[in-house]
C-alpha cells in the first residue's frame, strides 16, 4: 500500500510515507494523541506520513484502511507554533488526492467532543459530522483526558464523501 510515487511538494511542504529506516516521530503525534499505545494501535496496519519543510518535520498523520473503500486520519498533527497557518488545509489536500487516487469512497476522521477548534476546521475542509462514538475517551483510555477543563468522553466522528 506505500506508494512514494504519491510525495508532493506543495507550498514548500513535502508529504511523504515515512521511511522504514527513520523514527517514529512521537513527540509530533503525541500533539494528537495522549498515548504512544494509542498511537502505536493507529500504526498498526496504518501507514504514516510526514511533512517536511526545509529538512524540519513539521507535520505528521496516519492513513488507516477501516473497510474496503473507507480510510480513516488518524493522529493528523502540526507543530503547535505553525498552527493557523494553512498547513493542515495542506495535508487535507493531499489525503483527499490520495484517497482518490486509490479509489477510496469516504474519509473519516474523529476527534473529541470538547474540540471545537478541530471540528470547525474539519467542516471548513468539507467534512461533515457523521456519528458520535459514545464513551470512547473513557473506554481506550486508563486515565481520564482532559481539554479546555473539561474530561473527555466521546468521539465525534466526521466523514467526507469522495464520490463525486
Amino acid at each position: 500500500m506505500v506508494q512514494n510515487e504519491l510525495s508532493v511538494s506543495v507550498s514548500n511542504l513535502q508529504i511523504r510515507v515515512l521511511d522504514e529506516a527513520e523514527q517514529i516521530p512521537y513527540d509530533l503525534l503525541l500533539l494528537s494523541d495522549d498515548t504512544k499505545d494509542a498511537i502505536n494501535k493507529n500504526l498498526h496496519d496504518g501507514e504514516l506520513f510526514v511533512g517536511v519543510h526545509t529538512n524540519r518535520l513539521i507535520a505528521a498523520f496516519i492513513l488507516k484502511v477501516v473497510e474496503k473503500d473507507t480510510i480513516e486520519i488518524k493522529n493528523i498533527a502540526v507543530l503547535e507554533e505553525l498552527q493557523g497557518k494553512g498547513i493542515g488545509v495542506i495535508l487535507i489536500k493531499f489525503i483527499v488526492k490520495t484517497a482518490q487516487t486509490r479509489g477510496v469512497k469516504t474519509l473519516l476522521v474523529g476527534t473529541c467532543d470538547q474540540c471545537v477548534k478541530e471540528i470547525d476546521f474539519y467542516q471548513k475542509n468539507g467534512f461533515k459530522i457523521s456519528t458520535i462514538r459514545k464513551n470512547f475517551f473513557i473506554d481506550n483510555y486508563a486515565e481520564p483526558i482532559y481539554e479546555n477543563g473539561n474530561q473527555l468522553k466521546d468521539m465525534v466522528m466526521l466523514s467526507m464523501d469522495l464520490v463525486k
